[in-house]
């Protein structure tokens, strides 16, 4: 079961271009080490218009998502290098809509703000203003076709992976 209240969504418009997604963590401290537990229930694509999200699995002849998945587990690398604390993250959800609002560096970015929203971990204001002035840059020279590299801020081709 999702509890609806830790969802975490980001919208915003700029120079024309839509930035849309909606991430869902449970987060708690953990004595030992970090570790992500990716529990997608999505459906999937549905249809032009309605929200696409992660599935369980991504199933053959269908729209893929693993290029969001590697984001959101870019996205926790990243905070969980800006804390010493250790996590335990449940990815709930991830939702946005293909091709039009959402790509994997506004995943990657949401899930950063809502596991520090979670989390009340402060970053430096100018390094969230970098981060998000990459993400912003997402659209542009098929980036959207990449995946965000947050440490560096740089995108990274999907052969990489």
């Amino acid at each position: 079961m999702i509890d609806e209240t830790l969802d975490y969504q980001w919208r915003k418009v700029k120079n024309g271009k839509s930035f849309l997604a909606i991430v869902n963590l449970e987060i708690s401290q953990n004595d030992n080490q970090n570790e992500i537990i990716e529990e997608y229930t999505g459906e999937g694509w549905i249809g032009m218009g309605y929200f696409a999200s992660i599935p369980e699995k991504d199933e053959p002849g269908k729209a893929r998502f693993s290029d969001w998945r590697k984001a959101v587990i870019k996205g926790l690398e990243f905070v969980f290098s800006k804390t010493e604390t250790k996590w335990t993250v449940k990815v709930k959800k991830v939702e946005g809509l293909l091709i039009t609002d959402t790509n994997p560096t506004i995943v990657g970015y949401i899930t950063i703000l809502s596991f520090c929203k979670q989390a009340n971990i402060e970053l430096d204001s100018n390094l969230i203003q970098k981060i998000e002035d990459f993400t912003y840059k997402s659209w542009e020279d098929k980036n959207y076709e990449k995946i965000p590299n947050f440490m560096n801020l740089e995108y990274e081709d999907h052969s990489i992976f």
